[in-house]
């Protein structure tokens, strides 16, 4: 799993399936400087809920780390 660069933002273990996802949404966020959870679902095409400062879906969780600039994307359940 690569750690990807966007923009200011820095995202690690991102799975390759999920690059170009993540990199949207960091995308869209660093643009319009929010991003809602719809936008979220409609980008991931699945369900996205908000848990404290980390986003999940049904396989990973990504944990945002604002001051760092930080997303740490980690699996949800053990990826066969």
């Amino acid at each position: 799993m690569p750690d990807i660069q966007v923009s200011r933002w820095r995202v690690e273990s991102c799975p390759d399936a999920l690059v170009h996802k993540i990199t949207s949404a960091v995308a869209y966020k660093e643009m319009k400087g929010d991003i809602s959870d719809f936008e979220l679902c409609q980008i991931f095409g699945e369900t996205v809920w908000k848990s404290g400062d980390s986003y999940h879906t049904h396989s990973v969780s990504l944990s945002i780390d604002e001051v760092q600039r930080c997303c740490r994307v980690t699996p949800r359940y053990a990826m066969k």
